[in-house]
């Protein structure tokens, strides 16, 4: 779009290089520009790589379910069948694949200040998290997992929507997340 502003100009990409330089826009990886230097970085996520939402550790902390500030942008793609990263003036950002069949339940689209974002719920986060992890088959491996590696409180885990985890599960195809799904249903039976 800056290009197709710029093509009155004699060469186009100089002058977008000048504007750059003079801090009119800050290039955020090849072919993506941002007017305002100060845009939070999660704003940024899916304009980065796309289709994609901002999950794993970084929606787990913007859902206050994890203690420690998360440094990284973490977002969920599908079928590109490897991790992205890239480091920009606006931030970190990390890209994994989950599942295609669950890509798009469980995932809300936030607007702010005039930019859209999309964001996985708490639901999605945690299964997101699972998937990538090494299978959890047992009901200790998992509580040891979320209240004392990732150090979610127990009463966040038993308030998730059993239903969605139930309907997650089905997609993901994961031991893990059937694990959370087990242990949910266990839990609410007491």
């Amino acid at each position: 779009m800056i290009l197709d502003d710029l093509k009155d100009y004699g060469n186009p990409r100089c002058k977008l290089q000048r504007l750059v330089r003079d801090g009119a826009y800050t290039q955020v990886i090849r072919g993506l520009y941002e007017t305002n230097p100060r845009t939070p970085g999660y704003l940024l996520a899916g304009s980065i790589r796309g289709p994609s939402y901002l999950s794993f550790e970084y929606a787990l902390y913007r859902h206050d379910l994890i203690p420690e500030y998360i440094r990284l942008y973490t977002s969920a793609t599908f079928g590109t069948g490897k991790v992205k990263r890239y480091e920009t003036p606006f931030g970190r950002y990390r890209y994994r694949d989950t599942p295609s069949e669950t890509f798009y339940m469980g995932v809300e689209t936030i607007e702010e200040d005039g930019y859209e974002y999309r964001i996985a719920s708490k639901e999605k986060a945690v299964c997101d998290e699972l998937y990538i992890m090494a299978p959890i088959r047992s009901r200790k491996g998992l509580e040891g997992f979320l209240y004392d590696d990732m150090r979610i409180e127990e009463e966040d885990i038993l308030s998730l929507d059993r239903e969605l985890i139930r309907k997650l599960s089905r997609g993901y195809h994961c031991t893990s997340v059937n694990t959370l799904r087990d242990y949910l249903d266990e839990e609410a039976c007491r």
